[in-house]
């Protein structure tokens, strides 16, 4: 080779980092469409999926309210009905009293099955008893079995409702201890009776301690006491005196010496009859609780009462909560407290 001449050019060395740059661009080119295609579609199908629980839950909505719309239509005709039979009364039909009065029972078994937990029905009760009362015939007996029955199946049925969340307890005690002169005649309560040797069952009062679960799944204790103050034979009803304390701990509500003056939150005294309903007849307490004393029996030897506590609401759906009871549940209020806390 002369000096001259020039060199022959060498290729170029190939970079091995570069062959894969294609390779990259190709993958991000590909990748970001990818990517978004599948984004899209989960994203598309979470909506459709959203849209269609939206659209499912806005008919079942509307399904649930014609239903109740016709309900409510077909009760309010129902009741308008009923009622009639205890409102008016047409001259021109020759029936007898004692038709009218099963005429006006029958009216009470349809109201009671259908509105017992939404109307005081108590007031038609007495009502139909007092005319059966006015009849001097032989089938009084067998109307006012009937009426009471009727009266007995509507109390069970709304204490049952209590019991799922609150304390229902049975008390008997002797009728014809009220009949003697100083005499009293106190109730034996079953298993919540908080043990006391000082005290034999039926010789004096005796404490109970109920339970009431809460919303918050938290368990509210109170002890209570029922005392028989007095008996109206004629009214059949009986006079009581009902002390109920505050919620309290567990143990201090098994402590048969606890203060109910000091703990105490409620002391009142009424008449119970044979025709008052624990949903309607109750008497309020504090954290939106209720509790209600019912008569079950009534017989010249012996006389049954049981107690209910329960949460308001279990209470009739005429009963409506206090601004303070709203402000709590709305707001979120702290419930009374007690020494303890309360179990969970």
């Amino acid at each position: 080779m002369s000096e001259g001449d020039a060199p022959a050019a060498q290729p170029p060395k190939k970079d091995d980092g570069g062959s894969s740059k294609p390779w990259i661009d190709l993958v991000k080119v590909t990748a970001l469409p990818l990517v978004t295609l599948v984004l899209g579609f989960y994203f598309n199908a979470s909506l459709n999926e959203r849209q269609q629980k939206d659209t499912n839950l806005r008919l079942f909505t509307e399904v649930q309210g014609r239903r109740e719309e016709a309900d409510s239509n077909l009760r309010k005709d129902m009741f308008n009905s009923i009622l009639q039979t205890f409102m008016t009364r047409d001259p021109s039909l020759r029936i007898t009293s004692e038709e009218v009065i099963r005429q006006q029972t029958l009216s009470l078994e349809l109201l009671a099955a259908n509105f017992h937990e939404s109307l005081d029905i108590a007031p038609l009760f007495r009502d139909v008893e007092r005319r059966i009362a006015l009849e001097e015939r032989s089938t009084n007996v067998e109307l006012r079995s009937r009426l009471e029955s009727v009266a007995l199946q509507v109390i069970e049925r709304q204490l049952t409702t209590m019991s799922d969340v609150g304390s229902v307890e049975r008390g008997d005690a002797m009728t014809s201890k009220l009949k003697e002169p100083e005499s009293a005649a106190y109730l034996m309560f079953g298993a919540r009776t908080v043990p006391n040797p000082a005290i034999n069952p039926g010789e004096g009062t005796s404490r109970l301690c109920l339970t009431m679960k809460a919303d918050d799944g938290s368990t509210y204790f109170r002890q209570f006491t029922l005392d028989i103050t007095g008996l109206d034979e004629r009214q059949r009803e009986v006079m009581v005196r009902l002390v109920i304390s505050k919620p309290i701990a567990k143990e201090q509500c098994q402590q048969a010496e606890l203060d109910l003056v000091a703990n105490g939150e409620v002391d009142t005294n009424f008449s119970v009859g044979l025709f008052d309903f624990p949903m309607i007849d109750n008497t309020r307490l504090s954290n939106n609780q209720r509790a209600a004393v019912s008569l079950m029996t009534l017989t010249p030897d012996v006389l049954s009462m049981k107690v209910a506590y329960f949460p308001a609401s279990r209470a009739s759906l005429k009963d409506k909560p206090y601004y303070d009871d709203l402000n709590r549940l709305l707001v979120g209020g702290r419930p009374q407290t007690v020494q303890q806390p309360l179990e969970k």
